[in-house]
């Protein structure tokens, strides 16, 4: 939450008001580099003293509630589960520009539920643009669509390896978004039926070819999944870092794992110069829905790769280990040691370690029993897919002889 001073607040901009009696009681405001916040008036809590609720909300999130996807009391509860709602308390007497504002994270110490609304309700009338609101249907694809694989020269010639190379990673890919969108119907619990896919007929082009998607799944998840498998191709070759980490990390649309599959998808596609295409209608009303990643779009890959090596991650740990040493290698600072508890590990001598044994003489005794203390190293690099852990032994002792 980058709002912490009542500078902070002063500098947001109201940009639709849902409610007002004397003074806005429920709106969306927005800070100098576009963040969006929603604020919803509770009470006066104390003389001078007024009681809101207050979040940082997504564009998406903005949009579903404005286009009546969301009711407001939906988006209260899933701000609050995902613990990015907060209490804050507004002094009106005290107006320091530099001054910390009172503002608390809603938990099940304090929430009230009287702080929501007594009854559900969808926003209606936006007094900023002075518009009535009204319901925008989700728009739902058919589980039949086309995927096109074309190359610059169209030369209607495509290597197997890739063929299967594509439909691997695109399988994968719609696995991962049905878990998304899984979790966005029935919660984190939610554990999505697999998507299969079935050739419905082949289309003459480099390579064209109509797919249909199965699955048992009770909630229409293999329909939404298209819907949101689009929507996520358009908005990686259109948006830009900033915003396609604000559907990851904020509105939680789209998961790492789903990013991470749909990255190495796309670096197969432009890795061999295609063009990779989705045609498909939408299914009340048959309109057509294309999303093209392209030549243009290869560049956009750089902001998915940035994206997954910032959330790569590496975590350490220092452990005790017994066992036999069964080898040293000073001249390329190697060691191995076969425990009794975790498997034969092997590594690099710490620095400091390493010095010691060079200037105060120590010596291993290969092969003998050891104690060992390891400092062990678990690095999962999300570009690349893979988790590697590294050991550096940190100090020793051997029994006497």
């Amino acid at each position: 939450m980058n709002i912490k001073k009542r500078s902070d607040l002063e500098s947001l901009e109201l940009i639709h008001i849902f409610e007002y009696y004397d003074f806005p009681l429920f709106f969306i405001s927005k800070d100098p580099t576009e963040k969006l916040y929603l604020n919803y008036y509770i009470e006066e809590s104390e003389e001078n003293i007024d009681k809101w609720l207050f979040s940082r909300i997504s564009v998406t999130e903005c949009k579903n509630l404005m286009e009546q996807r969301i009711s407001v009391l939906d988006l209260l509860n899933k701000l609050n589960q995902r613990e990015r709602l907060f209490h804050l308390f507004i002094d009106s007497s005290k107006t320091e520009p530099d001054m910390e504002l009172n503002i608390e994270v809603v938990d099940a110490n304090n929430f009230d539920y009287e702080s929501f609304p007594e009854e559900d309700f969808y926003v209606e009338y936006d007094y900023v643009t002075n518009e009535k609101l009204t319901k925008v249907e989700e728009e739902i694809l058919d589980s039949k669509f086309k995927l096109v694989l074309k190359d610059f020269q169209n030369s209607h010639d495509i290597g197997l390896d890739f063929l299967l190379d594509i439909f691997e990673n695109f399988k994968k890919t719609m696995n991962e978004i049905a878990k998304d969108v899984g979790r966005s119907i029935v919660g984190d619990e939610c554990s999505s039926e697999k998507i299969n896919l079935r050739v419905d007929s082949l289309q003459p082009s480099s390579f064209g070819v109509w797919l249909k998607t199965e699955s048992d799944d009770m909630f229409d998840v293999p329909e939404k999944l298209l819907s949101h498998l689009f929507e996520i191709i358009q908005n990686i070759t259109t948006k830009n870092k900033k915003e396609i980490e604000e559907l990851i990390f904020l509105d939680e649309s789209y998961s790492i794992e789903s990013i991470k599959s749909l990255k190495n998808m796309l670096t197969k596609v432009s890795d061999n110069n295609y063009t990779f295409k989705l045609e498909g209608n939408t299914k009340y009303n048959d309109d057509t829905k294309v999303v093209t990643f392209g030549e243009e779009s290869y560049e956009k890959l750089d902001v998915l790769v940035n994206i997954l090596q910032e959330n790569s991650t590496s975590t350490s740990e220092c452990i005790e280990v017994e066992g036999e040493l069964t080898s040293v290698n000073i001249a390329y600072n190697q060691f191995r040691v076969s425990t009794t508890s975790i498997g034969d590990i092997k590594g690099k001598i710490s620095p400091e370690l390493f010095s010691d044994l060079k200037n105060k003489n120590i010596q291993f005794r290969v092969p003998s029993v050891i104690k060992a203390r390891i400092r062990k190293e678990m690095i999962t690099d999300l570009v690349e897919d893979t988790t590697k852990i590294k050991y550096e032994l940190m100090s020793y002792i051997q029994p006497e002889e």
